[in-house]
């Protein structure tokens, strides 16, 4: 009982996923049910020794006006190990805008929540869960994949924002 507990409690936090807690430079396309097309890129900002990175998605299509999601990440433990297998553990800040078209305003939002990856031969599993505000207080989180095929990723993600998200990526 002792080792099923962790595992139980690592398999559920990881699955709240997004973006992998280490930064990769990306470039690439999504397609999101119910908000059309979206264009993701990030890039890796190393910052005092640590690894730091900022991801942004634009949805222009979305059907509620524009939206915007950046994540900003500090990769704290970069090289845990679970089993055989490499895990990294960090925080992100993310920030939201989604136009109105109509009569409401503007919504912005901001959370905050550790991220985790655990990676498999091949691919990534990553996790992120935040505590935040956007009308309200309310919980961000996500489920997310991504299998390499270097230099592309290919990635599917679920997350408090859309219900799924196909996406090819370059990554250098």
């Amino acid at each position: 009982m002792k080792r099923i507990l962790p595992i139980l409690t690592l398999l559920f936090g990881l699955a709240f996923a997004q973006v992998p807690a280490y930064p990769e430079n990306t470039a690439g396309l999504g397609f999101t049910v119910g908000k059309n097309l979206a264009v993701q890129a990030g890039v890796n900002l190393p910052l005092l020794g640590f690894d730091t990175g900022l991801d942004l998605e634009l949805n222009p299509l979305a059907a509620g006006g524009v939206e915007v999601w950046t994540l900003s990440r500090l990769n704290l433990i970069p090289a845990l190990v679970v089993g055989d297998l490499s895990m990294s553990v960090g925080v992100g800040l993310d920030l939201r805008y989604a136009a109105k078209n109509g009569v409401a305003a503007p919504s912005f939002g901001t959370h905050l929540g550790p991220t985790a990856t655990l990676e498999l031969p091949g691919s990534a599993l990553s996790a992120y869960l935040g505590l935040g505000y956007q009308n309200g207080f309310s919980l961000a989180y996500g489920v997310g994949f991504r299998a390499y095929l270097d230099p592309v990723a290919l990635e599917i993600a679920l997350t408090d924002r859309y219900w799924l998200k196909l996406s090819a990526l370059y990554l250098w």
